[in-house]
């Protein structure tokens, strides 16, 4: 079983740097990018992709860095390896 999670994570890295590297992000941005919404998140609380690019933007990087997909793979490699907990809430 452990075998099969470390797959899945390493899709999970290939299909989120691939999807980056075709916006135009080279490795060193891709990693660089994964660290900074992890920074955004670490603390805990409510987020939105809006509030996550808006925070990115005072980092530097361009608008609306991350979409939904992005966010949702870089969510995931967080909930993988670093146990990280995450609630997610539709709102109507």
């Amino acid at each position: 079983m452990e075998q099969r999670e470390e797959v899945n994570t390493t899709d999970i890295c290939s299909t989120l740097f691939w999807h980056l590297s075709e916006q135009g992000l080279i490795p060193t941005q891709v990693n660089q990018l994964v660290k900074d919404v992890f920074n955004i998140l670490k603390e805990g609380g409510v987020f939105t992709v809006g509030y996550i690019n808006q925070e990115l933007e005072v980092l530097g990087w361009q608008a609306q860095a991350v979409d939904d997909y992005i966010l949702e793979l870089i969510l995931s490699i967080l909930e993988k390896e670093f146990k990280y907990t995450i609630s997610s809430h539709t709102v109507h």
